[in-house]
């Protein structure tokens, strides 16, 4: 089975943030870790106007990934990717959590969870540990009021904001990415909505900053991501399946 590589462009134009989870879902895997630059590819101008029923949940029945994460060539931690379906409810939770020499200085504990409903998010709650950084945010995707909701619970916010079309959360959006055909000299364009900022992510075959690489198969499955963080490089492998 052969790997093909894509790659998350930059743009210079973003600022610095602390990104979480899910790279869109697996870069987040790794940069759990860091606190490094926002995925530069991203900046919001308007929604996606691509039919939902083009996302396939049942290709992602009862999915579950086990990664190992490396920093400096130095075993950093692990994260697990697990997927369940009812009826036409897809289920994407996963789990983010430094090895013991990480913990020693910087312990990462993270979890979120996303939820489709009928080819669109609906759901998103993550909850973070990194060091001494906390987090628990909430995020509601009401398609039917064309509006999303998001809670910041440790902070006591929330806001609510206007959407025309599609928007993903940074798991959702990553395993929509994997139904789309990834061709060499093509952008897919992916809407994102994370910690109150609307994103867009710019996917490249073969250019870019971040690298991901899938099976050429049709279930696409990430093997392996590799990005540069500020010091060194993170790399995140698939052990099993």
């Amino acid at each position: 089975m052969n790997h093909k590589p894509f790659e998350i462009c930059k743009n210079p134009h973003l600022y610095k943030t602390r990104y979480v989870f899910f790279i869109l879902f697996l870069v987040l895997l790794i940069i759990f870790l860091f606190e490094t630059t926002l995925l530069k590819g991203f900046a919001f101008a308007g929604s996606s106007k691509e039919p939902a029923a083009s996302f396939q949940a049942s290709r992602f029945r009862n999915e579950k990934f086990f990664y190992d994460i490396y920093w400096l060539g130095i075993y950093a931690g692990k994260a697990t990717i697990e997927t369940s379906l009812d009826k036409e409810t897809l289920r994407i939770s996963s789990k983010v959590n430094s090895a013991s020499f990480i913990s020693a200085f910087y312990t990462v504990e993270d979890y979120a969870e996303s939820l489709v409903r009928d080819g669109k998010a609906v759901h998103f709650r993550i909850k973070q540990r990194e060091g001494k950084y906390r987090s628990d945010k909430e995020t509601i995707f009401d398609i039917s009021n064309r509006k999303v909701i998001y809670f910041d619970y440790l902070k006591g916010k929330k806001k609510e904001h206007g959407i025309d079309g599609i928007i993903w959360d940074v798991i959702s959006g990553f395993y929509y990415l994997r139904t789309q055909p990834l061709v060499i000299g093509k952008v897919i364009y992916i809407d994102v909505f994370d910690s109150n900022k609307f994103l867009k992510a710019e996917v490249f075959h073969r250019k870019g900053d971040i690298f991901i690489w899938l099976t050429d198969d049709e279930k696409r499955v990430p093997v392996r991501v590799e990005t540069k963080v500020p010091i060194g490089k993170v790399v995140a492998e698939l052990k099993n399946f």
